[in-house]
């Protein structure tokens, strides 16, 4: 099984460079999570040749970076080599910065989670981006019992606010008309008070069991094949999701049995009223839902697809060098 080294971050929220690193493990693989941040805390300057001692150690046949979690001088130094490099970048920006397309282009694999802006990655100079989806984890993303009173709620949403966005409005509507939480960062600026300002994977799961709705407002729904992982891990926390609809993903989930989505505001307020009077129905469809992520789109499917890339590509060198 192959020997990797995993760049990121500890991510204390959302625990996705954790479940990464286990879900690894867990397939098989030999795994050496590096944080950079933490080895630049501790080794200053000296970071950088730490970083690259450790690399030729461990001798790994897969670099995986989180993110942007790596130095450019390290991965300048090893670009180009034996060893295979894959980015999975799982923000959405509509123009690419140019810190990221400078990492992008030394990498082998650059995994996105939006495919309508596949070909703004390539005018950028990265030479394969592939769409990528997410995951939830099969451990901490599962239904919780019981709920206390607190997280009870008929319409949660879980996420910041942003001034540039429309999920502040939307809420303001649905706080008229329910008994609306929601769960992140900024929302006191807008007037809104949140239950919580973090919401750890265990959290998450409480959420999504006290509420009966948990509602999806990402900041565009206009790239297609593009959603955040609140989708992922509200499906994959047991929740009833009610969110706009994006072009693609019909291609993974089936409306009105896996979750619900909407196209416009006045449609998104008629079908949670509609599902709040149908609480069986919506019970089944968000068991459903769960079953959907757990069988198909947890970070145990993840790496074997992205392990699966690599290997392809290896034994693709392999014969190169054999003819």
């Amino acid at each position: 099984m192959p020997r990797i080294i995993l760049f990121g971050k500890s991510k204390r929220r959302t625990r996705t460079t954790f479940h990464l690193a286990r879900a690894f493990k867990e397939c098989g693989n030999t795994v050496l999570w590096l944080n950079p941040a933490k080895i630049r805390r501790r080794r200053k300057n000296r970071s950088d040749r730490w970083i690259l001692n450790k690399l030729k150690a461990f001798d790994p046949d897969i670099i995986f970076i989180y993110s942007k979690d790596i130095p450019v001088g390290v991965l300048q130094t090893i670009a180009g080599g034996r060893v295979l490099i894959m980015m999975y970048y799982e923000d959405m920006r509509r123009e690419v910065p140019n810190s990221l397309a400078q990492l992008g282009k030394l990498v082998d694999f650059f995994l996105v989670t939006n495919k309508g802006l596949l070909s703004d990655y390539e005018k950028a100079g990265i030479a394969n981006p592939i769409y990528f989806i997410g995951a939830c984890d099969r451990h901490d993303h599962r239904v919780r019992n019981p709920v206390l009173p607190i997280w009870k709620s008929d319409i949660a949403f879980i996420g910041q606010a942003r001034a540039d966005e429309s999920r502040v409005a939307l809420v303001r509507k649905f706080a008229k008309r329910f008994n609306v939480k929601v769960y992140g960062k900024n929302w006191q600026a807008f007037g809104i008070k949140p239950t919580l300002k973090t919401v750890t994977p265990r959290r998450y799961g409480l959420v999504c069991r006290g509420a009966k709705i948990i509602l999806g407002a990402d900041i565009t729904d206009e790239v297609e094949g593009y959603w955040s992982n609140r989708l992922w891990l509200t499906l994959g926390c047991g929740g009833f999701f009610l969110t706009a609809y994006v072009r693609g993903m019909e291609n993974f989930f089936e409306n009105k049995r896996h979750l619900v989505w909407f196209h416009s505001e006045t449609e998104c307020l008629r079908l949670a009223e509609e599902y709040l009077a149908k609480p069986d129905i919506r019970r089944k469809i968000a068991r459903q839902g769960y079953h959907r992520v757990h069988e198909r789109h947890t970070f145990h499917h993840f790496v074997r697809r992205a392990t699966a890339l690599c290997t392809r590509e290896r034994s693709q060198i392999e014969n190169e060098d054999m003819a």
